[in-house]
């Protein structure tokens, strides 16, 4: 009899689900039958080698998933070895039950462990999109002195999900943060005693939106994070090292948050007395050598790919810059002497 009517009830289940296919869902089926689970991956190769370097580059991901009404569904955060290992994808079970279809999926990365960042806790069912924004840490009048840990972002709005497959997405991500090393060099070839100079820029690029647009901030000033003092020899390797010539110069490197082409952030170097040495407006110069092959680049993609900027000022008799000549990323621009 129990054998009879659990044969019934399988017919049964097979009439409904030839009736609608919309009842062969993972609320229904059991998990070894069907998995519907909703896999999350993620790449770098928003970087000027257009390769994914997501897992050399991120050492952590929190995925924060609003609803049709803009309210926080989800939120999860995986970190270390993990996220290198080949096929990573984070499995989320608790929207693969959900009711809900249609998810915005906004990632923050690189926040664990890091001093250099931060979000607000947001709440499940209270907080919204707007709730999300990431503040670069300063100390007092927007000083920012140290090195920051590298921040990255992604987003993706409007993704479907469907209650009988297996759900796969993956989320592109940006690098909010930059390297800039400053050399200073003698046109005479005599050493550059660093700690008589001193390096900054500033900008206004320390809080950002949940999409990754700037808000309202103060104007933050980055400071290097660190001097030092470089050297190298140069001449004919043919003539021995004893006709070589050494080169001293002065090193500063400073990082700094996502540079938009729209802002302008200017970068200074004053020395011991005060006195200005050279201060240029950072996005100009940096996009000077966006170079032919990346002509049809936007220049917001070209800043964002670029994460690294090494630029070599030249210094006159007195200490002051030559504005004629500039070498960025290993371009030699040369130009006419102007005030800036």
């Amino acid at each position: 009899m129990k054998l009879l009517e659990r044969i019934q009830g399988l017919k049964i289940w097979a009439m409904l689900l030839l009736a609608g296919g919309t009842f062969a869902s993972c609320n229904i089926l059991d998990e070894e039958e069907m998995d519907c689970a909703v896999y999350v991956s993620f790449k770098y190769d928003m970087n000027m080698k257009f390769a994914d370097a997501f897992a050399n580059s991120v050492k952590s991901v929190t995925l924060y998933a609003f609803d049709q009404d803009g309210k926080l569904a989800f939120q999860k955060t995986e970190e270390g070895s993990m996220l290198a290992q080949e096929g990573y994808a984070m499995r989320l079970d608790e929207i693969s039950r959900a009711e809900q279809d249609e998810y915005d999926f906004i990632t923050w990365a690189g926040l664990a462990n890091n001093p250099s960042f931060s979000v607000p806790l947001l709440q499940v069912g209270t907080s919204t999109k707007e709730d999300l924004f990431c503040q670069m840490k300063r100390a007092e009048g927007g000083i920012v002195s140290e090195d920051l840990e590298a921040l990255f972002h992604g987003q993706k709005s409007n993704v479907s999900l469907s209650r009988a497959t297996e759900n796969k997405v993956v989320i592109p991500l940006t690098k909010n943060t930059n390297n800039i090393r400053i050399v200073l060099q003698h046109l005479s070839g005599k050493p550059v005693e660093v700690e008589k100079f001193h390096f900054t820029i500033t900008d206004k690029n320390g809080l950002m939106n949940y999409d990754n647009s700037l808000l309202l901030d103060e104007v933050l000033t980055y400071q290097a994070w660190r001097k030092d003092m470089g050297s190298a020899s140069i001449g004919d390797p043919s003539k021995g090292i004893e006709d070589a010539t050494t080169l001293n110069v002065a090193i500063a490197e400073l990082t700094v948050g996502r540079l938009m082409a729209d802002m302008e952030p200017i970068l200074t170097i004053t020395n011991d007395e005060g006195e200005k040495v050279l201060s240029i407006p950072l996005i100009d110069y940096a996009l000077m050598v966006k170079g032919y092959y990346n002509r049809d680049m936007s220049d917001q993609e070209y800043l964002d790919r670029q994460d690294e900027y090494n630029m070599t000022f030249f210094l006159d008799e007195k200490g002051y810059w030559l504005k004629s000549r500039i070498l960025i990323n290993g371009w030699v621009i040369v130009r006419d002497e102007i005030d800036l």
